[in-house]
């Protein structure tokens, strides 16, 4: 049986209004779900350019229907879905759990994404979403939480390690709480000293302003293990090495938009690792959501109705930076 999707498509790259989408009845392995929540994140950004996109990655919603296949979910469980669409389930990366680096990965935007009131989804990459955490503040987990979570597992950063977290917005306020939890020594790095308190107040011990870094001031600093990176922009990528102790690794999430250049020398000198995380894996990702729950993490979020103004409205706040810290489209019944 066809199914009427009902959404919230682009018209420009900054305009959305409600668009009716027709599926096929439900493949063995699907379910239809009526969305709760999805956040807005930077990513969705990207996707905007042509119209009738359908965008969202931070999906939440509530398992109406069932696919023949499913025995893993039921109606009326609440599951969160967005970036990892799919996967081949048979290469060396997939029988190993890593799912996410698959060459053959289904990813956002393909499809239909989370900018509507009910879609269609891949059962095998939904995740329970844990009692205890509501859907406006499970949508952020789903692509941000999930990229800060598996940036620290996939390069084994230790409760005992010292790690510094550069930028304290969407993906960098939920970094400092959930290195914080960890057990780490958390290092907050900005170039906005204003931050400091509420830095601290998502779990940073120490605050530093990176327009105070001079070489006398970052001889003074006790160095770190680990960097974990969240700005989409570019650093000055030696400054920031030097922060780093002797086998420290420098972990990027955001994309700089010019090629990375260091010098080479204090690298090898001090064993050195610059390195890349992309978002969870299937069994990265429920981790991720079982740590959230135990360690009362949430994002700082901003509401707006999951409606065509709505969603409007808060693409406007995430394209010119000002929300703070997550901007979530809300389910208005």
């Amino acid at each position: 049986m066809v199914k009427q999707l009902q959404t919230i498509a682009t018209v420009t790259s900054s305009t959305f209004a409600e668009k009716t989408f027709e599926v096929p009845d439900l493949k063995p392995f699907e379910v239809y779900v009526k969305i709760r929540a999805c956040g807005v994140c930077h990513t969705d950004l990207y996707a905007l350019g042509n119209k009738d996109v359908v965008a969202g990655h931070e999906t939440i919603g509530e398992i109406v229907e069932l696919g023949s296949m499913v025995v893993n979910l039921k109606p009326g469980d609440i599951v969160g879905f967005g970036y990892l669409k799919g996967s081949c389930f048979n290469c060396e990366q997939c029988n190993s759990g890593n799912e996410i680096l698959c060459s053959d990965r289904i990813t956002f935007p393909t499809g239909l994404g989370g900018f509507a009131h009910d879609t269609v989804f891949d059962s095998r990459f939904c995740y329970k979403i844990p009692e205890g955490i509501e859907p406006k503040y499970a949508g952020p987990l789903m692509c941000a939480g999930a990229t800060v979570f598996t940036a620290m597992t996939n390069y084994d950063v230790k409760p005992t390690d010292r790690i510094g977290i550069v930028g304290i917005g969407g993906l960098g306020h939920l970094g400092l709480q959930f290195a914080r939890a960890w057990g780490c020594h958390v290092v907050a790095i900005s170039t906005n000293s204003a931050k400091t308190d509420e830095a601290k107040s998502f779990g940073a011990y120490e605050f530093w302003n990176s327009k105070e870094f001079t070489p006398e001031k970052i001889a003074s600093l006790n160095k770190l293990d680990f960097i974990l990176n969240t700005v989409s922009g570019d650093l000055p990528w030696d400054q920031y090495l030097s922060l780093l102790k002797p086998n420290g690794t420098l972990i990027n999430v955001g994309v700089p938009e010019k090629p990375v250049s260091f010098q080479g020398g204090p690298v090898i000198v001090n064993q050195l690792r610059v390195a890349g995380s992309l978002v969870a894996s299937r069994h990265q990702n429920g981790k991720m959501l079982e740590f959230a729950v135990r360690h009362n993490i949430r994002p700082k979020i901003e509401e707006y109705p999951l409606t065509a103004e709505g969603t409007t409205e808060a693409v406007a706040v995430v394209t010119q930076n000002k929300a703070r810290y997550r901007a979530v489209l809300v389910a208005q019944d």
